[in-house]
C-alpha cells in the first residue's frame, strides 16, 4: 500500500511539478509552483512508504513473536505514531536532497562524499523504523536511539554489508538514472525527446518507488529482529544470534 500511495503521489503532484518546470520561459511563480509540487510529492511519497513499514514492523513484531498479527491493529499503531513519522519524513527528504546536492554539484569527490554520507545515514538510521513503531519518542530521539543501539552492540566503529541495500540500491540508481535522463530529455527542445523523457521519469518513478518498497519491507522484518536482539538480547523468528551478528561486522 505504501509503495502504491507514494507512486499516485509522485505521478501526481511530482509529475506536474516536473511538467512546470520544463515549460519554456515559464515566469517565476511557475517555476516555484514547480518546485514547490516537486517537493510535496517526494514528502507525500516518502511519509506513505514510511507509514507503511511502520505499520508492518508492528506487525512483524507480532508474528516473530510467535503471535498472529492483526493488520487493523498495526494500522492503527502507525496512526498513533502519524507525528513522529511526519517529522521523519521531513528529516529523511531533507537528508536525501542534501546528499543529491552534494553529489550532484561537487564533482566526483561529491559523488565520493554523498556515497560514504549515504552509508553512514543507512547505518545509524537502520532502527529508526522498529523504534518509531515499538517506543514512543519522537523522530529525532528515534534517530538517536537507533545510533545508540548500534554503537552499544558493535562499538564506534561499524561496517555494515546489507544485502538487502545493496541490491534496492543498484536498483534505485537504475531508477534514478532513468528519472535524471528523462528530465534532460524533456528540457531538450526535441518534441520526440519530450515524449521519451516524460516515458522515461515514469518508468525511473515506478522502478524506484518499487525499489524503495522492496527495501523498506524485508528491512521492516529483519528491523525487528535486529532491535529486539540489540535492545533486549533475545532473537525472534527464524533469526539466531549468527544471523544478528553477521548483519554488521565490528571494526573496533
Amino acid at each position: 500500500y505504501g509503495g502504491i500511495a507514494a507512486l499516485i503521489w509522485m505521478l501526481t503532484l511530482g509529475a506536474g511539478g516536473a511538467a512546470l518546470l520544463a515549460i519554456d520561459e515559464a515566469d517565476v511563480s511557475l517555476q516555484v509552483a514547480g518546485g514547490v509540487l516537486v517537493a510535496l510529492g517526494a514528502y507525500l511519497a516518502t511519509l506513505s512508504v514510511i507509514y507503511f513499514n511502520v505499520a508492518l514492523a508492528a506487525a512483524a513484531d507480532e508474528a516473530l513473536q510467535g503471535r498472529t498479527p492483526d493488520l487493523t491493529a498495526a494500522r492503527a499503531a502507525a496512526t498513533s505514531r502519524l507525528g513522529a513519522i511526519a517529522g521523519w519524513a521531513v528529516i529523511s527528504v531533507v537528508v536525501s536532497a542534501l546528499l543529491s546536492i552534494i553529489r550532484d554539484r561537487a564533482g566526483a569527490a561529491g559523488g565520493i562524499l554523498a556515497a560514504i554520507g549515504g552509508t553512514i545515514w543507512s547505518l545509524v538510521t537502520f532502527l529508526v523504523v522498529p523504534v518509531l513503531a515499538l517506543e514512543q519518542i519522537g523522530p529525532i530521539a528515534a534517530m538517536k536511539r537507533s545510533a545508540s543501539l548500534f554503537r552499544q552492540r558493535w562499538g564506534q566503529q561499524i561496517t555494515g554489508n546489507f544485502v538487502i541495500g545493496g541490491i534496492a540500491g543498484l536498483v534505485t540508481l537504475v531508477g534514478v538514472l532513468m528519472f535524471a535522463g528523462g528530465v534532460a530529455l524533456i528540457v531538450s527542445d526535441s518534441t520526440a525527446g519530450l515524449a521519451g523523457g516524460v516515458a522515461l521519469v515514469v518508468v525511473g518513478i515506478v522502478v524506484t518507488i518499487t525499489a524503495a518498497v522492496f527495501a523498506g519491507a524485508v528491512r521492516g522484518v529483519f528491523g525487528v529482529a535486529l532491535y529486539r536482539y540489540v535492545a533486549d538480547d533475545t532473537t525472534v523468528g527464524p533469526f539466531d544470534s549468527r544471523d544478528m551478528e553477521s548483519a554488521v561486522r565490528q571494526t573496533a
